[in-house]
């Protein structure tokens, strides 16, 4: 299993990558655009950042512009997959990139029968959103577990690819379902690592170890140094 970051932050992916959290990136016109500037060099130095995988996403709604789009970003640095979307009009792109030796990532997936057509392209990664359901008071959770056992029953090499995770729940469904890319944003992860439970533990025992003479704790705090 691998973890991208959600993120065309330069300064993100650094941080996750000292963790060992960042294998690819995902990209997104709303991603790109939120970083300010050039799009295309923001882009640039992502994949040039970032090892694996780094995907970018067609800006068309037609197949035809889709794939000159999807060829031309292809072309941008060697680690680019190019996103299309879960329509009509993405799969005939798809269909047609493929044929082209371009890596797709199919984005906007909330329904694994959406994924059926594309994995049996076969596209490299379709990402299942999953954020965006809950953001309506739905869940997809387990749509998960779901789309994992339909690609193994099209015995495809598409790889299935959780999406739009926004809390630590979420990721754990992602990682005990099955998926083979978990893509989490840097909010999320930075949510993961301020459980307030976790910090008012600190605390709590921050302020019994103080309430020891000073004398007392030496020993113990200069044990290192």
């Amino acid at each position: 299993m691998e973890f991208f970051l959600d993120t065309a932050s330069l300064d993100a992916i650094r941080r996750w990558q000292a963790f060992g959290l960042v294998q690819g990136a995902t990209t997104n016109p709303a991603i790109l655009a939120k970083e300010g500037g050039d799009p295309l060099d923001q882009l640039r130095q992502v994949a040039e950042l970032v090892d694996g995988p780094v995907s970018a996403q067609v800006t068309h709604a037609e197949a035809p512009a889709m794939v000159r789009q999807g060829e031309a970003l292809s072309q941008v640095a060697p680690n680019i997959v190019v996103k299309v979307p879960a329509d009509l009009e993405g799969l005939a792109a798809a269909r047609e990139l493929k044929e082209k030796g371009v890596s797709c990532n199919i984005t906007l997936t909330f329904q694994p029968a959406q994924a059926i057509a594309f994995a049996k392209v076969p596209v490299a990664y379709v990402s299942l959103i999953i954020g965006r359901v809950d953001d309506f008071g739905l869940s997809s959770v387990e749509e998960i577990a779901n789309a994992r056992a339909m690609l193994d029953k099209l015995e495809t090499p598409t790889k299935l690819l959780a999406a739009s995770l926004r809390n630590p729940t979420q990721i754990i469904a992602a990682v005990n379902g099955g998926a083979d890319v978990v893509t989490v944003p840097p909010s999320t992860w930075e949510l993961v690592h301020q459980n307030p439970l976790t910090l008012q533990g600190e605390q709590d025992f921050a302020a019994a170890w103080e309430e020891l003479p000073a004398e007392a704790r030496r020993a113990y705090e200069n044990l290192g140094t």
